[in-house]
């Protein structure tokens, strides 16, 4: 269940569906506003005209445990996003499901714009986080459906490049007001408005994904998307891919059967439980390695260190992060999926881990300060390209029927730990602990025990069709030798192909 063009080199690919490259990245564009309120959410707390609205008056630094109330509310939002949205997901479809989502996002934002007390944003950032948890569980999956085999995890990559330039928009718009109003915190959310227009558009003229329509028997559909996309294409056969769509859903529909993994919990039962842990470790890992510290409270985090700008910081951490997904979007279908994924968070352990040594000494002088933001930079940088490719194992691990379902459970699953440390972080590093710095040693802990299980279980799947990554599984393949191992698919498609040759040249 594989096709010709399924073995075209890569930047062939990218010429020969281009239509379809360009409708990955409009689609993705969505990210950007998702990227745009995390940054909001980390870096606003330290901006003083927030500070004064909803903190008591005289506060410098807003006291951990109302940081701590946000972040963990905006995490809980997320998981609930992503596991209650992908019934609709899976029933009515993906595009429906984005369109919900972007209702949600709208409530967010409403509510941000007219926020007044710490009650009121904490409210907003419920609703902020339900609709980026649902955007995070949807748009890889519909990515994935989309994209050529040879090109899904540079378009699903392109999700994560959207997210960040939505990071770096949020933080440059918090340091240039720093710098000329500082009292002023409403201009960075009305400029959401914007955004959210901008993906309301894009969203009502994308269209359903084939793998979807297909699995709903509406094959008439399926092609006519097809062919919108790719008809343009010479040789194109669109009989072909469909009979590969139904072959492998049929396929699979079949083994559920056979071995009584139908129903709700299909996800968590037999080797969908394998799948469902494997997509969703690297996301897990992202936690355990000090996101929280270098990412989500990261304005915190250098306020809290005593940095005279930290709003400067997170600029500069998200160019590195620019940097880190242009190196990961072009390398991850060249290199793979999984020396990209455990080796940069073997980098992130390691820094996180000189962090904290730092942390033992006066690191409010100069180099000892340089040092701080070297290490941050380089733990954002290796992080980054290895927390994309976990949407890519998100969403390309399951099986097809159950892609949607395994995607939300996964991202939730991994939020779960992110609300943990959504409220201890800021107490590690101005709470009771007063770890500050020395946060780092936690987390250099329990990111290592993470990339040593991450070295263990996560397969290659670049390039690999959803039959073959079926079929893998079934074997029960070792996942570190998933790379090298030839399929039946593979060997079967490849005779094929010989005797239509062979006929052609008789």
């Amino acid at each position: 269940m594989r096709t010709r063009s399924d073995d075209l080199p890569i930047w062939e690919t990218m010429k020969t569906y281009k239509l379809v490259t360009l409708l990955a990245f409009a689609a993705s564009f969505s990210a950007s506003l998702d990227g745009y309120q995390i940054s909001l959410n980390g870096g606003i707390i330290s901006n003083k005209g927030f500070i004064k609205q909803f903190a008591p008056a005289g506060t410098k630094v807003i006291a951990g445990k109302y940081v701590s109330a946000w972040g963990g509310i905006q995490s809980a939002g997320q998981t609930v996003g992503q596991v209650f949205l992908q019934f609709a997901t899976d029933k009515y479809g993906r595009k429906p499901a984005l369109l919900i989502l972007w209702v949600i996002l709208v409530a967010s934002i409403f509510t941000e714009s007219f926020a007044t007390t710490w009650q009121h944003w904490l409210v907003a950032k419920l609703f902020s986080g339900m609709g980026v948890g649902m955007l995070q569980a949807t748009m890889p999956v519909y990515l994935s459906e989309i994209a050529p085999t040879q090109l899904k995890g540079f378009l699903i990559n392109a999700y994560s490049f959207w997210f960040v330039i939505g990071q770096l928009f949020g933080n440059v718009a918090l340091n240039r007001l720093n710098a000329k109003d500082p009292l002023d915190f409403r201009t960075p959310i009305y400029t959401q408005w914007a955004m959210i227009g901008v993906m309301l558009i894009i969203f009502l003229l994308i269209p359903e994904t084939p793998w979807w329509l297909a699995g709903q028997e509406k094959l008439k559909k399926a092609a006519k998307v097809l062919l919108r996309y790719n008809g343009h294409i010479e040789n194109y056969n669109v009989d072909e891919v469909i009979g590969v769509m139904t072959a492998t859903i049929e396929e699979e529909r079949y083994t559920a059967k056979r071995d009584s993994q139908e129903g709700f919990w299909a996800v968590f039962e037999g080797q969908n439980l394998i799948r469902f842990l494997i997509a969703a470790w690297p996301k897990i890992t992202q936690q355990f390695v000090g996101l929280s510290v270098f990412n989500t409270f990261a304005t915190y985090f250098f306020q809290a260190a005593g940095n005279k700008n930290p709003f400067l910081v997170t600029v500069i951490l998200s160019c590195v992060q620019i940097l880190s997904m242009i190196a990961t979007s072009t390398l991850t279908d060249r290199l793979g999926r999984r020396p990209l994924t455990v080796y940069p968070y073997a980098v992130t352990v390691v820094s996180v881990l000189a962090l904290g040594i730092v942390g033992c000494f006066d690191y409010s002088k100069p180099d000892t300060s340089s040092l701080l933001v070297f290490f941050a930079c380089l733990a954002t940088f290796s992080t980054t390209g290895a927390s994309a490719i976990g949407y890519a194992y998100a969403a390309e691990i399951p099986q097809q029927r159950l892609r949607a379902r395994t995607a939300g459970w996964a991202l939730a699953f991994s939020n779960l730990i992110a609300i943990m440390f959504s409220f201890c972080t800021p107490l590690m590093i101005n709470g009771t602990a007063k770890w500050s710095v020395k946060t780092g040693f936690f987390f250099a802990g329990t990111g290592f025990v993470s990339v040593v299980v991450a070295w263990f279980i996560l397969p290659e799947v670049s390039r690999r069709t959803p039959a073959e990554i079926d079929e893998m599984f079934e074997k029960k393949i070792n996942p570190r030798k998933f790379k090298k191992y030839v399929t039946d698919v593979q060997i079967q498609t490849d005779h094929l192909y010989k005797k239509e040759e062979e006929a052609g040249a008789a």
